[in-house]
């Protein structure tokens, strides 16, 4: 599965504040209630969660492998893996 294909999977939605939530290279709203939040860093890619609302959950995906709530991502298929992780949240 590529990124892509979780984005086409991702879902438009609008959050407590009118705000329209759409899926996007760097932002991917789930059906869980959960947005994936995908940074590009200086080697590679910083995967974090937050809700629809925009407020991150640091502790939520440190129990899966991520450090201080974030997966430090060297390829595409590494952020995959972490998208499957928040999408199954």
């Amino acid at each position: 599965m590529t990124r892509q294909d979780f984005i086409n999977k991702g879902i438009r939605v609008i959050n407590d504040m009118g705000e329209l939530r759409i899926p996007s290279k760097s932002s991917i709203p789930f059906p869980n209630g959960l947005v994936a939040s995908i940074v590009a860093i200086e080697d590679g890619f910083s995967v974090a969660t937050c809700d629809y609302n925009g407020y991150f959950n640091w502790d939520i995906l440190n129990k899966f492998g991520a450090e201080r709530g974030k997966f430090k991502c060297k390829t595409e298929d590494e952020v995959c893996c972490a998208l499957s992780v928040i999408e199954s949240l």
